[in-house]
């Protein structure tokens, strides 16, 4: 059964991949983007709603602005919150309605979404299936162009 949302942990899933980061730091809001578009990219693929949550303490409001796709939701927290404590708030709420899954690194985060009856997932785990589900969608893209040559 496939979750009813998906809620990631965007710093922890920017920190783990920042090999992969197009030459910035883990906390621009070039990083941001970056993660963004590859979360929209997967969520096309899977149809399943995602959050992404981020932490918004120490920067300008003025930077930071809560965005909403059609089925990719940005949360910022407020400077008096943490990204973990809305993520497991929202966990919380959305388990009434089936299964919620989680992305992050943070062991006790992971342990709080789990005592919730929430599912887990390391942020390295969840960039492979991104690839994985990206590299699919471009063979089977290349796979229909041939058929229609």
């Amino acid at each position: 059964m496939n979750p009813v949302r998906i809620l990631i942990d965007g710093f922890s899933v920017l920190h783990a991949c920042k090999d992969e980061l197009p030459a910035t730091a883990p906390h621009t809001a070039k990083a941001r983007d970056w993660l963004l578009k590859q979360c929209l990219s997967y969520q096309d693929t899977l149809h399943i709603p995602m959050s992404v949550f981020f932490d918004g303490k120490g920067a300008s409001k003025a930077k930071l602005k809560d965005e909403t796709h059609p089925h990719l939701e940005v949360i910022y927290s407020a400077s008096s919150q943490t990204a973990d404590a809305l993520i497991e708030r929202v966990a919380h709420r959305l388990l009434a309605y089936g299964k919620v899954l989680v992305i992050t690194n943070d062991q006790a985060e992971q342990n709080t979404i789990l005592s919730m009856g929430g599912e887990v997932m390391s942020c390295e785990q969840f960039m492979e299936h991104v690839r994985d589900q990206r590299d699919r969608f471009e063979q089977d893209h290349a796979r229909y162009l041939r058929q229609d040559s």
